[in-house]
């Protein structure tokens, strides 16, 4: 008789394990995220990636209940901090937060990408849409764009422009302007906007092409020239602004995003969940009305029309980088 029940005690235990070793599975996208997360951000601090990404952290720690925490790894134009968020473990734990250009610009430019956006890293969400401001330093004396531009016409190569780096959309803008204004200017490229920012207060250099995040206060306190919108519409928070287009220069478009990455090889499993929390860490009122206040727009789309969004862009801006023949070692 106890040979009999241990029998079949041991044939019922065989059949539990099969049900029992598929469980874990079914729960591990809930678990998550069960210790800190970091986002790389591959900029210097400072610039706007670097504050809508910050306030952004603080957002998804409340949401998700663990720490987010932001580190800084500028280089080659954003290129060496998402390479590292390529390199690492694609559990979710590692994240990374980029401007369009590093995504979108430098695969067209860069003789060697350390790598393939579309292969190495995984779309999560776009985060925010933001307006590019043509700014310069008071000290050119130029009021309106209209005068800048006369004044690098008569002085070619003397103007230098500065942004967030090589193959940025900074400096794409920078370079487009140029083509459209029929001017020379030297381009300077920083590791970041922050570092650029500094210069143009500074007069190091003397004209940007810049997010609205990171030079609004700057045009409402004096200490930058703001000379056009370069958009098709004016913003509200900056309503006096003229567009390009009715500053005289209808060719000068130029716009700029933040996105979401994460390491190929994320599980499906951990998108929605990621989407949902970035949707509602910035519905947080502290978080929409900064982010509305710096004259960004909220976009939150999940990885899908992220993935479709970059492919068009990445289209959109080879094209352009052929046309304005930039190229990039």
């Amino acid at each position: 008789m106890n040979i009999d029940r241990r029998r079949r005690a041991l044939a019922l235990g065989a059949m539990a394990l099969p049900l029992a070793a598929t469980v874990p599975p079914a729960r591990a996208a809930d678990k998550y995220p069960s210790r800190p997360i970091r986002i790389i951000v591959p900029l210097a601090p400072g610039g706007s990636a670097d504050t809508i990404c910050r306030l952004l952290a603080n957002g998804l720690a409340k949401v998700l209940g663990q720490p987010v925490v932001v580190e800084n790894r500028p280089g080659a134009g954003g290129l060496t901090g998402l390479a590292e968020v390529a390199r690492s473990a694609a559990d979710g734990y590692t994240l990374g937060y980029s401007l369009a250009g590093a995504l979108t610009v430098a695969p067209h430019i860069a003789r060697k990408m350390p790598y393939d956006p579309f292969k190495d890293l995984v779309p999560v969400s776009q985060v925010i849409g933001v307006p590019e401001i043509l700014v310069a330093n008071p000290r050119t004396g130029a009021k309106i764009l209209g005068e800048l531009v006369s004044y690098a016409k008569a002085n070619p190569g003397k103007l230098n422009f500065g942004s967030a780096g090589n193959a940025t959309i900074p400096h794409l803008g920078g370079e487009l302007f140029k083509r459209v204004a029929g001017v020379e200017m030297v381009h300077v490229p920083y590791r970041g906007s922050g570092p650029a920012l500094n210069d143009l207060l500074a007069g190091q250099v003397q004209f940007m092409v810049s997010d609205i995040t990171l030079v609004r206060s700057h045009i409402e306190a004096g200490r930058l020239t703001g000379l056009a919108v370069a958009g098709p519409r004016r913003v509200p928070q900056l309503p006096n602004l003229p567009t390009t287009a009715e500053a005289g220069l209808p060719a000068m478009q130029v716009s700029n995003w933040h996105g979401m990455v994460a390491p190929a090889g994320l599980s499906p499993a951990l998108l929605p969940q990621l989407h949902d929390a970035i949707v509602k860490a910035m519905a947080l009122p502290e978080l929409k009305e900064r982010i509305d206040s710096e004259g960004a727009e909220i976009v939150a789309s999940g990885s899908a029309d992220f993935g479709a969004f970059l492919k068009q862009e990445s289209a959109k801006w080879g094209g352009l980088v052929k046309e304005l023949g930039i190229q990039w070692d």
